[in-house]
């Protein structure tokens, strides 16, 4: 038999197990398509893609024995958190605010698991250094663990003054854990976790595997003595205050909880350290104190990442948008939705419905900008306007739905954030916060400049080609 038979004959069954593989994944149509063009295109070299860019993760986590472990143990734990808050949440869910925020509610409950829960506080804040100042006092103030989980954790000023907190906490007994995105952190000196691991913190990188390279822990998060979490648009690292060397002013948003709402932030917490370390920490004394005063807030935490299959975050997105009758309040420093998050603002736009996005004029990534320029014109011609921040990076992720709910977390309008990465929102269904947080978007539109239809209509070919080409990449931005 000669060498061209046997290669024939292994590219024959190259392709027969290719195309079998990627059309029993019962993936959109024209996804499936795509992938099997690269594989058959790219004999064996595809695969290397594939194995990096294209594995279908809901399908391959379904089959985990180790996600089912976790799974169990969530669902046996979490109903002993809930249950002495079980009158407020049964309230909340018989009479919503309105219909819309109720399908909204129920929705998060359903996929995400996490039904509306109660807190006592709920703080907004939209200045870094006065956010900072809150965070750095809270960790002072443990007095049993401190939990923190970060994209980024920077080297620099502000890391020095966390770092220094969290080693006189160690001092004092206090349990520390930290569990960072591998891939965000890695252009950032390790030498404070090394201080704090040899001081006694337990410290981990997350997604760190060759598999997960092009997928991310995007999410923020620090809980406090089970009581008092918190989460939002900052990293760890001081331009988030001042926009370091880059930008002449850094604006983000930071959210602060205090009471039982605050168990979802650690439950998700656990649940990437379980699946990291294999230690469980689904334990009472890791959670707010049952006998503890409930609260009058009602708040709701939804999350998701490249392995759910209900992308719950984006899908809680939707409902509430395609729920307005009034207005969309949105913040996103990126704008490359999917194409069923593009479809709900369209549609919300275009049947009347006050739909504003607010984004950044000062960019920290060029091609996902291009990308996004695809999609204004669209938007604009549906009746939706875009307002963009002039005084240094726009951070924010936010949302508000006419004046009645709101939702902060991590979750950027791109379809990283919207399909792959690992995020959260803080659903807030209370009318003086939700007006406040409406009011801080008035303020910020002071800031801003308006990008008219008129603008983008005139930009030239080469601009368009240009913005065209990027778009190509969307998945990977």
């Amino acid at each position: 038999m000669s060498i061209w038979l046997i290669i024939d004959i292994l590219v024959v069954l190259y392709w027969i197990g290719v195309a079998t593989l990627i059309i029993s994944e019962d993936r959109e149509p024209t996804a499936s398509l795509a992938w099997l063009l690269v594989l058959f295109a790219l004999p064996f070299v595809g695969l290397v893609v594939y194995f990096f860019l294209g594995r279908n993760w809901p399908a391959i986590t379904q089959r985990s024995r180790a996600r089912h472990r976790l799974i169990a143990l969530v669902s046996a734990f979490m109903p002993q958190v809930r249950a002495p808050h079980e009158a407020s949440t049964s309230a909340f869910r018989a009479a919503p605010p309105t219909d819309a925020v109720g399908r909204t509610s129920e929705l998060i409950t359903h996929v995400a698991a996490a039904p509306p829960m109660p807190v006592r506080s709920c703080e907004i804040f939209e200045d870094g250094a006065e956010y900072f100042d809150v965070l750095i006092a809270d960790i002072a103030g443990a007095q049993r663990f401190v939990h923190m989980s970060y994209f980024i954790w920077g080297h620099d000023e502000l890391t020095a003054r966390i770092t220094a907190a969290l080693l006189d906490r160690l001092q004092a007994g206090v349990e520390v854990r930290i569990l960072n995105d591998f891939i965000g952190c890695f252009p950032y000196s390790s030498a404070e976790m090394t201080r704090l691991r040899e001081a006694g913190a337990h410290i981990g990188s997350d997604m760190k595997g060759l598999a997960r390279l092009n997928y991310r822990n995007h999410r923020k998060i620090t809980v406090i003595d089970g009581d008092l979490g918190h989460t939002g648009g900052f990293n760890i690292g001081q331009e988030y205050i001042d926009g370091g060397s880059r930008f002449p002013a850094w604006r983000d948003t930071g959210l602060r909880l205090t009471g039982p709402g605050v168990a979802d932030l650690e439950k998700l917490f656990d649940m990437r350290w379980y699946e990291v370390f294999g230690e469980d920490l689904f334990r009472p004394e890791y959670y707010p104190d049952p006998d503890a005063p409930g609260g009058e807030i009602m708040v709701q935490t939804v999350h998701h990442g490249h392995d759910d299959p209900w992308h719950s975050a984006t899908r809680a997105h939707q409902v509430a948008i395609s729920g307005a009758s009034e207005r969309v309040l949105l913040q996103s420093p990126y704008f490359v939705p999917d194409p069923s998050t593009m479809d709900v603002l369209v549609n919300a736009a275009a049947s009347g419905v006050r739909v504003d996005l607010m984004t950044t004029t000062y960019l920290d990534k060029r091609i996902p900008w291009y990308a996004a320029e695809t999609y204004f014109r669209r938007f604009l011609q549906a009746g939706g306007r875009i307002w963009m921040w002039e005084k240094g990076f726009f951070h924010t992720k936010s949302l508000t739905v006419d004046g009645i709910a709101c939702s902060i977390g991590t979750l950027n309008l791109d379809m990283r954030s919207l399909r792959l990465h690992k995020e959260l929102m803080v659903w807030i269904y209370d009318e003086q916060i939700v007006a406040h947080h409406e009011r801080i978007f008035e303020r910020d539109r002071e800031a801003c400049r308006e990008l008219t239809l008129a603008e983008v209509e005139g930009w030239g070919w080469p601009r368009r080609f240009r913005n065209s080409a990027a778009r190509l990449v969307s998945n990977l931005l």
